[in-house]
């Protein structure tokens, strides 16, 4: 099997954690999402460091969880698959009005990530709230122009995952990454 590093992102409730787990039961090495984990860690602490109430703060937890799975999945041969990667970070910085730190992107010129990505649409079919998903669908939607438009500013080569089914979704991106 091919290798590589590939991103899966795209706005909040968008399919993203539905598909890597969809990968990971055909055997595939998959990445959670970091910031779903620190959001739970943190909710339960007082004066945790929550996105929508310290976002710079929040960035500094998810950078470094993000670097250690990228540390980790390059130890790996086979293929491995993100649910989000660090530019996604960089993107929510940027949709908040928020500067990228320059450390930040050192970083990412350490990352070895594939420069194919995967972003999955706005599908308000299937948006769903949950304690880790506040935004609403217009939010999702406007988080999803500003992680596109960031990971063409690093220069990745954007590939749209169309709306279907959970397994032709994933057959659909297989068959793109050359892994099929």
């Amino acid at each position: 099997m091919k290798g590589g590093r590939f991103i899966i992102t795209g706005g909040p409730g968008s399919g993203k954690s539905t598909l890597i787990e969809e990968l990971r039961k055909r055997g595939l090495a998959c990445y959670r999402e970091v910031s779903r984990d620190i959001i739970r860690r943190e909710a339960r602490r007082p004066g945790g460091v929550l996105p929508w109430t310290d976002l710079e703060a929040f960035s500094r937890l998810a950078l470094r969880a993000i670097l250690r799975q990228h540390a980790h999945a390059l130890r790996r041969q086979e293929a491995c698959f993100f649910d989000r990667g660090l530019p996604d970070v960089f993107g929510y910085l940027r949709h908040a009005g928020l500067p990228v730190p320059d450390d930040y992107l050192d970083a990412h010129r350490g990352c070895r990530y594939s420069k194919m990505v995967f972003i999955l649409p706005p599908w308000p079919e299937i948006y769903v709230n949950d304690r880790e998903r506040p935004q609403s669908e217009a939010e999702s939607a406007a988080l999803s122009r500003s992680l596109h438009d960031t990971y063409s500013w690093l220069g990745y080569r954007i590939h749209e995952v169309p709306r279907a089914g959970v397994e032709e979704r994933a057959d659909w991106l297989l068959e793109e990454a050359g892994i099929g």
